[in-house]
């Protein structure tokens, strides 16, 4: 398989922040302003290093309280400058390979992710969307469960991320 399997919903998650698009956009895109405001509520960046171009990598560090590390990757596969981003999410081991999640060996190595950039009122509605690639039905299945979690995750990032940027605006 080498594409997003059709048979389940991509998981969706919106938010509009008080800041012009290209403001929002540009704390998407760069590695300076992600480490401000990256991973669940509650997390700090550790490592962050962040090559943002169609094939590039960025590659980070997510400190959870106790002492656990969370390492991730994504590969940029389509940048459209205040519009869109494009990336393969994996999670990752300390020198950028593919690793399992660290609370979910059935999570699917690979997410199709998608973050758009759109106007909406005084403005801008940012949307992800992930979907599982190049996954089994077992990691499917997981992905499908996770849903809530996911749903709290993306809150938890997503409100530091409006302290963030509403404060830069």
């Amino acid at each position: 398989m080498s594409e997003p399997l059709s048979q389940i919903q991509p998981f969706n998650y919106s938010r509009t922040f008080k800041a012009p698009r290209a403001l929002v956009y540009e704390v998407h895109s760069k590695a300076e302003h992600i480490a401000k405001w990256f991973g669940p509520a509650g997390t700090k960046v550790g490592k962050f290093e962040m090559d943002f171009r169609v094939g590039g990598m960025n590659h980070y560090c997510i400190e959870i309280p106790g002492g656990i590390e969370m390492w991730g990757r994504q590969i940029y596969r389509e940048i459209v400058p205040n519009e869109k981003i494009v990336h393969i999410q994996s999670f990752s081991d300390k020198d950028g390979g593919i690793g399992h999640h660290p609370m979910s060996p059935t999570w699917p190595l690979e997410m199709l992710a998608v973050t758009t950039f759109e106007d909406d009122g005084a403005g801008t509605k940012v949307t992800v969307s992930w979907l599982p690639y190049n996954a089994d039905q077992e990691g499917i299945n997981t992905f499908d469960v996770a849903r809530g979690s996911m749903t709290g995750g993306f809150k938890g990032m997503f409100d530091t991320l409006q302290v963030y940027v509403e404060n830069l605006a």
